[in-house]
């Protein structure tokens, strides 16, 4: 049997499967290899778990080109206790007066900067608007230091080395601890689908969807696949999405969602 996990947000499409169980049939040592090879797909697919995590929730959330990236500085005689948090609420009322919603992503580090020591800043990814200048609004509401101040842009695809940058080893927080905090109104990632497929069949590239990153991985007892792409064409690939949402054998609140849906 064959486990399939799909996700879309933004424009990001990642699909990842793996072989799991045994199969009738199987010798002792065809079986003892199946979970070899299942351990060694789950800790792959871990491994990249942590940074999609953050690149979907980015992708979910944010608009290269429209929204903000933004580094908070101390200045030497600046007082830091409730400094970030002082800064969020002063955000929040100047963007409510301009009409805005303001959502973030931020992390506090603490290490030297271009050569120089820098005890204590911060990094933000800030909602944005197009057409609207935000810099002095900003720098406004930090009254502790420097704000530099930056148009958030998509360097590498779908935020990759955002979420890489922000996911630096931090050597003050336990291992797998997550480094970043969030507003609470930020867009949570969609849903996966999760489907199980037969042992023969294939992965399928979604229709609309450019796939940029494909590894594969077969021996003879099982395979794994991770694909990352790009949707360029939402249309077909939300009717192709519907199907697949169809397909996957649904959670109890889903159950219930469809349930209240076909009373209505």
């Amino acid at each position: 049997m064959i486990y399939q996990k799909q996700e879309c947000n933004g424009v990001l499409y990642q699909m990842c499967l793996y072989s799991m169980g045994t199969m009738p049939g199987m010798s002792p040592r065809q079986r003892a290899g199946r979970r070899r090879t299942t351990e060694k797909a789950k800790q792959e697919i871990n491994r990249r778990q942590r940074k999609w995590r953050l690149m979907q929730l980015i992708n979910a959330n944010f608009v290269s080109g429209r929204d903000l990236f933004v580094c908070l500085t101390y200045a030497p005689e600046a007082s830091r206790a409730r400094a970030l948090e002082k800064f969020h609420a002063k955000m929040k009322k100047a963007y409510a007066k301009i009409g805005l919603t303001y959502k973030y992503i931020a992390v506090t580090e603490e290490h030297d900067m271009d050569g120089e020591p820098v005890r204590l800043h911060h990094h933000l990814i800030l909602s944005g608007a197009h057409g609207v200048q935000l810099a002095k609004v900003v720098r406004d509401c930090w009254a502790s230091g420097l704000a530099d101040v930056r148009t958030l842009r998509e360097g590498a695809d779908f935020f990759e080395d955002t979420a890489i940058y922000l996911l630096k080893e931090d050597s003050h927080k336990g291992k797998g601890a997550r480094r970043y905090s969030t507003s609470r109104n930020l867009t949570p990632p969609a849903e996966p689908v999760r489907l199980r497929l037969g042992e023969e069949e294939e992965a399928e590239v979604p229709p609309g969807v450019k796939i940029i990153e494909h590894v594969q991985n077969a021996n003879e007892f099982g395979r794994y696949e991770v694909m990352v792409g790009r949707i360029y064409d939402h249309k077909a690939f939300d009717a192709w999405w519907q199907i697949q949402r169809r397909k996957a054998a649904p959670d109890p609140w889903e159950r219930l969602r469809r349930r209240r849906q076909r009373k209505v």
